[in-house]
């Protein structure tokens, strides 16, 4: 008997911190391993770029229209956006169309839009939708001077169920600082070394080859971290 999808349910520290690059590397990786999986960035507001990308990292398999089912042009909180647009987006209607589309995957992953508390739709946020999907929590974050606070304000917000197997993910600046090299550390010592993975600036070319170990490494050890149980 095929075991229920799991949910994956990439949130951020606020917007434009990195979760599409590493939901886009978490999906190929999966993809690589041959896990029945598909991805979802099911609002987007000012552009569907990010949609665009996990519909690569997809292969083009899954429609575009699937992966984002609902796109504002304003660059504003999806809610705002939405209602800008004279739509209504509620719960049951997102948490409907990501179930339909999942059938018969083993994971699916969901890059929710901005923060844990970001405006997203009518009467629910990220925090509901996390519930109503018993979703497992990736929380990205850039690695840069203050990012300790953040990512333990955004911890503390989130429910216990969700803590107890969350990771964090810290994206890598363009030019690393001291902050840089001492906030993994730190940050483990109130959620957990374990819990806590650096990810690289993904280069193009010879050297983007050469990350491609490093990448799998850290998406291995986030699945590894969520439970996922992959074997």
């Amino acid at each position: 008997m095929r075991k229920a999808t799991r949910w994956v349910l990439v949130t951020g520290t606020d917007t434009g911190v990195g979760k599409t690059v590493f939901t886009a590397a978490f999906l190929a990786w999966l993809r690589e391993r041959g896990v029945a999986s598909i991805g979802f960035k099911p609002l987007a507001s000012g552009g569907r770029e990010d949609a665009e990308a996990l519909w690569r990292a997809q292969q083009g398999d899954v429609p575009l229209d699937v992966v984002n089912p609902w796109h504002f042009p304003e660059p504003l909180s999806p809610l705002l956006a939405a209602r800008r647009a004279g739509c209504r987006v509620t719960l049951d209607a997102l948490t409907g169309h990501l179930r339909a589309a999942s059938r018969g995957m083993e994971v699916a992953v969901v890059e929710a839009a901005g923060g844990w508390l970001s405006p997203l739709m009518e009467g629910a946020d990220a925090p509901e939708w996390c519930e109503e999907l018993g979703a497992r929590v990736v929380l990205v974050a850039p690695d840069r001077l203050g990012v300790v606070g953040q990512v333990r304000l955004v911890w503390s917000a989130l429910p216990a169920r969700v803590r107890r197997q969350a990771q964090v993910v810290l994206m890598a600046p363009e030019r690393p600082d001291e902050a840089t090299l001492l906030n993994r550390e730190l940050l483990g010592e109130y959620v957990g070394a374990g819990r806590v993975h650096g990810f690289p600036r993904l280069r193009s070319g010879r050297e983007g080859h050469r990350q491609r170990d490093e990448v799998r490494g850290i998406c291995e050890a986030v699945a590894e971290g969520l439970g996922l149980g992959l074997g």
